[in-house]
């Protein structure tokens, strides 16, 4: 059984066991029992297609009518498991796509399935590389570099480990968290559910959190590295500076310098660049901004002495960090001046910091399947964000201004506004975005709205001029002295693999193989004349919805299937071929026709869109399209060399 055990049912009783049915999604309970039992008396009840996040998420809930029968049965079937133990049934793939599709009464393409199976985590490995036969002994003479230690490198350093593949992570850092290691400001956690924040291969893992908090997920990237046996080959501490491709030896000098400025290299049959987008703080260039007298630090570099109370405080930035960060200085500081710049669509998230009850984690720990299809209508509910990003044509046409639910998203925000800020209406219009929502990050509400309601806070529109001495000038004029700066101003997010070098063939840089528009990949993740080189993270690779761990799955496979190819062909380079690369643009240039993001959102300020207009960050299929495609290397799109 994946996921579950039942032996704590043997410690309840009914009463308990009926306490902790009541929290149960009453959705996600049925498709459990009818997963587990095959009881056909559960398939025909009516769905609820419920708007979560002012209808940015679509929920399938099940109608209230039924919820007492599946109750009842799951009572029934839990005193049978607690007086003769549970028996596993285990559905084929066939009865897997009707559960799938009972679950919310849509049917499901091929490639839908494929995506969902795996996310129902079922498989103890879900996304796993193979060889197609026995393990070639030349694997042994492989190795590969993997830059950060972040989720991206513990899981493709996973993937590499269980295919006995060598592997050295390199971390810049003293431990193991990547992105999550540094973001250390208060209030720091996910805007995605927990259980879409996670990987399939780690079987329900206690999250304390719906949303869980900065050092929560570190904690559990750390319980993956060393689980899975990756802990031991890391070299904290220990910077990149640039990676040089070898023509004659087809091979990687991967160059490095540790914190006492040691230099050294490492020979690399591959590299997986894993170090992340969000890596390099982005600094504002603000006149002025050395000067200032008091302490300025960016929130990636969060001064853990800084203690706000009694403190004037500037927060410079009003994006997902900025939005989550001020309320909570405002909790006890003198002052805080929200400067913002460009308006975000800033909208409430149901049970953003709620915690997992006794309850519901006895939900997950001992009715079998309900953790796995926990996660999967989490999956779902999330995929369902997507077809708010498509231009509906024929709604334009009749003089809508995205599509149906782009539109009912855009009135419920800004409905959610309105509310927020009725006893300050002079606010709504400054804080009220004109561009389509879902064109920018979609921000999640940490009681920012609030915070600006406090008589300690103050929203401040007008652009910066100048940082002097003692605070900060606006355009205006106007004058805000502080002690205090919070450079909530985000990532350097358009200069990719910045600041290692990569040289590929013939010495070429990535910079200037990307000079003519931006950064460009095939698939995400590879460039001509860089062969072997796996960019996580790469362009026009975040998923367009759900959470970012799996997509790291998705690019993980695919670095490591396409290594074993390499390796099972007695090759030592693989390099995508420039047609292939070719093609590919053209049909990401394309589907990007019918997607928001470049078109709609405000030019220069939005990190989605590079200074040549290119939407560069997002890829443009839906998440199973771009599973489909990344399930294994299609082998005509590459040229293998040497022997």
């Amino acid at each position: 059984m994946t996921g579950t055990t039942a032996a704590g049912v043997s410690d309840l009783d009914d009463a308990a066991i009926s306490k902790a049915l009541d929290q149960a999604d009453m959705n996600v309970l049925r498709m459990a029992l009818l997963h587990a039992t095959g009881d056909r008396e559960l398939e025909g009840m009516n769905v609820d297609k419920v708007p979560l996040r002012g209808g940015t998420f679509f929920a399938y809930r099940l109608a209230e009518e039924h919820h007492e029968t599946v109750k009842a049965k799951a009572l029934r079937w839990l005193r049978t498991v607690r007086a003769e133990g549970y028996h596993e049934r285990t559905p084929d793939d066939a009865e897997l796509r009707e559960l799938m599709e009972t679950m919310t009464g849509v049917p499901l393409s091929d490639r839908l399935f494929r995506f969902g199976r795996d996310e129902l985590a079922i498989d103890e490995f879900p996304r796993s590389a193979a060889w197609s036969g026995a393990r070639p002994a030349s694997a042994g003479d492989f190795h590969v570099v993997v830059i950060g230690a972040g989720a991206s490198g513990i899981v493709a350093a996973v993937q590499f480990h269980r295919l006995g593949i060598p592997f050295t992570i390199v971390e810049r850092q003293e431990r193991i968290g990547g992105t999550w290691s540094v973001n250390v400001y208060p209030d720091a956690r996910v805007d995605v559910n927990s259980y879409l924040y996670q990987l399939k291969f780690v079987k329900n893992y206690p999250w304390t959190s719906y949303f869980a908090p900065q050092e929560e997920v570190r904690q559990y990237l750390e319980h993956i590295a060393h689980e899975f046996g990756v802990a031991d080959g890391i070299r904290f501490g220990t910077e990149v500076k640039r990676a040089v491709f070898d023509d004659a030896a087809q091979a990687w000098t991967v160059h490095l310098r540790d914190t006492a400025g040691r230099e050294s290299t490492l020979r690399a049959n591959a590299v997986i660049s894993a170090a992340g987008l969000f890596n390099q703080p982005k600094f504002p260039d603000i006149e002025g901004i050395g000067t200032f007298a008091g302490k300025i630090f960016h929130s990636a570099r969060w001064d853990p002495a800084f203690e706000p109370a009694g403190a004037r405080i500037a927060v410079i930035g009003n994006g997902s960090t900025g939005v989550q960060v001020m309320p909570k200085l405002a909790e006890t500081a003198r002052s805080v001046h929200a400067f913002q710049r460009t308006p975000q669509w800033i909208s409430p998230m149901e049970g953003y910091r709620d915690t997992v009850s006794a309850e519901v984690r006895w939900l997950f720990d001992n009715v079998p399947h309900y953790w796995n299809w926990y996660c999967y209508s989490a999956q779902v509910t999330s995929s369902s964000m997507q077809t708010a990003q498509v231009y509906d044509r024929e709604w334009q046409a009749a003089g809508g201004l995205i599509s149906r639910q782009n539109d009912a998203l855009r009135e419920n925000l800004t409905q959610y506004i309105e509310d927020k800020l009725a006893s300050r209406p002079d606010l709504i219009d400054q804080v009220t975005p004109d561009y389509a929502p879902l064109a920018r990050r979609l921000v999640v509400d940490n009681g920012w709205y609030d915070a600006l309601l406090r008589d300690n806070v103050e929203l401040v529109t007008a652009g910066i001029e100048r940082i002097d001495e003692k605070g900060i000038v606006t355009a205006g004029g106007a004058r805000y002295d502080v002690d205090v700066i919070v450079l909530a101003t985000g990532f350097e997010v358009a200069r990719y693999l910045w600041p290692t070098e990569y040289a590929g063939r013939n010495g070429v840089t990535l910079e200037r193989q990307w000079e003519a528009d931006g950064p460009r990949t095939y698939l995400g993740m590879m460039v001509p004349n860089f062969p072997n080189l796996f960019i996580f993270y790469g362009p026009n690779a975040q998923p367009r919805s759900g959470a970012l761990l799996t997509a790291v799955e998705l690019w993980a496979r695919f670095a490591a299937q396409s290594i074993v190819a390499l390796i099972e062909h007695g090759k030592s380079a693989m390099d995508v071929a420039q047609d292939a690369f070719d093609a590919y643009n053209r049909e990401v240039d394309r589907a990007q026709e019918e997607l928001i993001w470049a078109a709609e959102s405000p030019r220069g300020r939005n990190y989605y869109v590079n200074r040549f207009g290119r939407q560069m960050l997002n890829v443009p299929w839906s998440n199973h399209d771009y599973s489909a495609m990344l399930e294994r290397p299609n082998l005509d799109h590459f040229v293998l060399t040497g022997d």
